[in-house]
């Protein structure tokens, strides 16, 4: 048992419970590795138990981005024979602040740790996102995603702010292979990236007075959900010259008659509306509104609120997605990778079909019989309520599926599919991977609240999932209960203390990951902070070397501070400040209408954080 942090004045808190298997060592690929002999004395080997990995280089890329062997991408290689591979997450950044290595303890051995100190939104000011709304990218800018204006070389370590986006409050962002998406809280939908417009790579904006409240992205389209669940909007990838979507700007959409808001009917026409709309109208209930959409490189797939699956691949035509024993089960969740689909269904089971090249599908040994599955197919390995091992969340990307699991009350994150660049996050390097493997540092999870006096589980409360590289945010505390008697009433006053804690893991060539290095990584660790100390400078030392103004810096000299969290849903601040956290006074309650909270997204090495609102109801 390892702790990852405390706070003090309390027992102790962030306890994390879990063991760190010793994983075999799988080959990379089975092709042959070559070697470019310009940069064989930058590559870092590992061998162990007569297996082989590579570190991966950027030599094609060192030439445009300026980056010399100090700067290059290796890969993390664990070995079980020594203990650093075996190093769980609370360890590793115990290091990382410069702390001794704690002892494994036992839940009736837990003691007062006056060593390790906690996070908190006053120590890291990781609010600004919420004081000063925006979103902020990091990674590869090879697209112009992160920094439109093209000023900014290849690679962004250091999160920086979209300035378009400055001072406003998001309703959803995707972030695709070279164009971007976002809808702001108007429902209006914006597209950049150089996949959009060659010419000029700034956000635009792309469709408007259509109440736009989620989009995804294709290779050639994007779609967009309405915000009562009722329409879907197709838009073209690339900015259209002419055309219907050249009039989305100045549309506005018709009003209803009179007779409409009496109830005698007289509802909007939007049979003139100018945009493509999938038909999803000729195929929802009475009173049946679609939930949420996911899409992969050419398909895309939604689920609705009677637990029904629809999907397109042309972007034109709608149909219902499943065979009888699919059609049964009510839905509750879809998530899409490149080829493949995943979906869970209230009895807890999980589903996957489209193609299994390497293992996605989870169905087991990769065979020439299940290379491709059509039609929604069990997976085996997850029992579902019944069998006492419930999936209550699916998540995919690239040609990898992830899935988490609740047993017993403790909750397991296993994956499957391609790990050749620790996208797997078991511990290995994987090619094809067709059955579920546990990812140890995101799994039975725990933590002592003294509102139980015992030890508590911690969930994931979200995936993020980008082509190679991921990021979970945990479940875990970040609330404190005080209790304050009046002589009329006791009333129970909720304050946040910390943000949910994020880790990251896969592959690492663009610091997409935000760990301040530029090293893949096997296993989830914890990300640094948005303003880092240590991301700020490396990243001055990559634009210098970019510029060539001067030699690298050690980066290794560098240490970190503190770890990424996420600030959970809370009552949207008035002009631009962060709602006190002191008690309201007696009398009428102000009705929070709407909350704020901070979002964490994953693309194709690129990263982002948003700010995020959504109805206080949700």
């Amino acid at each position: 048992m390892h702790r990852i942090g405390h706070q003090a004045g309390r027992r102790l808190t962030r306890i994390t419970a879990f063991r760190t298997p010793a994983h075999s060592h799988r080959a990379l690929s089975s092709a042959p590795i070559t070697n470019n002999s310009n940069v064989r004395q930058n590559v870092a080997w590992a061998v162990g138990a007569g297996v082989v990995f590579t570190g991966v280089t950027l030599a094609l890329q060192s030439p445009s981005l300026g980056l010399n062997r100090d700067m290059m991408v290796h890969n993390d290689s664990p070995n079980n024979n020594s203990s650093s591979g075996k190093q769980s997450v609370g360890s590793s950044l115990a290091g990382l602040l410069g702390f001794k290595k704690q002892p494994k303890i036992e839940q009736a051995d837990i003691v007062l740790d006056s060593d390790l100190t906690v996070t908190s939104w006053k120590q890291q000011e990781q609010d600004a996102l919420v004081k000063s709304p925006g979103v902020m990218l990091w990674g590869s800018n090879k697209n112009g995603l992160v920094d439109p204006s093209g000023r900014s070389p290849g690679v962004i370590q250091i999160p920086q702010r979209l300035a378009i986006f400055q001072g406003k409050v998001l309703r959803d962002l995707k972030l695709g292979d070279d164009f971007a998406a976002a809808v702001d809280e108007d429902g209006t939908v914006y597209q950049w990236g150089t996949g959009y417009n060659q010419q000029s790579h700034q956000p635009e904006a792309t469709l408007t007075n259509r109440d736009i409240v989620q989009v995804t992205l294709c290779d050639t389209k994007l779609y967009g959900l309405s915000k009562d669940g009722s329409r879907i909007y197709v838009l073209p990838k690339v900015r259209p010259t002419a055309g219907p979507t050249k009039a989305a700007i100045d549309y506005q959409k018709p009003k209803g008659s009179v007779l409409r808001y009496v109830g005698l009917g007289g509802s909007v026409d939007d049979k003139h509306d100018p945009m493509t709309q999938l038909p999803v109208q000729d195929l929802l209930q009475k009173d049946e509104r679609i939930l949420s959409m996911s899409s992969g490189k050419s398909h895309m797939v939604m689920v609705t609120s009677y637990g029904r699956v629809f999907g397109s691949e042309d972007g034109l035509s709608i149909s219902l997605i499943g065979n009888a024993d699919f059609r049964q089960s009510r839905i509750l969740e879809v998530a899409c990778g490149e080829v493949h689909t995943l979906a869970r269904d209230d009895q807890g089971r999980g589903w996957a079909w489209g193609i299994n090249g390497f293992g996605q599908l989870a169905q087991g040994a990769y065979s020439h019989a299940n290379l491709k599955l059509p039609n929604p197919t069990l997976i085996k390995d997850i029992a579902g309520t019944e069998g006492g091992v419930e999936c209550v969340k699916v998540a995919a990307g690239g040609q990898s599926s992830y899935f988490v699991l609740k047993e017993k009350n403790m909750y397991k994150v296993k994956s499957a599919g391609m790990g050749q660049w620790g996208q797997l996050g078991d511990g290995s390097y994987t090619h094809i991977q067709g059955s579920l493997v546990t990812i140890a540092p995101l799994s039975n999870l725990a933590e002592f609240k003294e509102q139980e006096n015992k030890m508590m589980p911690i969930g994931i409360h979200d995936l993020a999932i980008g082509s190679t590289h991921g990021f979970a945010v945990l479940d875990n505390a970040i609330t404190k209960d005080t209790s304050a008697a009046t002589t009329a009433e006791s009333t129970t006053t909720t304050t946040v203390t910390h943000g949910r804690d994020v880790l990251s893991w896969g592959q690492n060539t663009y610091y997409q990951l935000l760990t301040g290095k530029r090293t893949n990584k096997t296993e989830p660790v914890h990300a640094l902070p948005l303003d880092s100390d240590i991301l700020q400078a490396a990243d001055k030392a990559v634009a210098a070397i970019a510029l060539g103004q001067q030699k690298p810096i050690n980066t290794e000299a560098l240490s970190a501070t503190n770890r990424l969290q996420l600030m959970p849903a809370q009552p949207r601040p008035v002009a631009g400040q962060v709602s006190s956290s002191e008690p309201k006074k007696k009398g009428k309650q102000e009705e929070v209408k709407e909350l704020v909270e901070l979002r964490i997204v994953a693309g194709n090495g690129v990263s982002g954080v948003y700010c995020s609102t959504t109805p206080a109801s949700v």
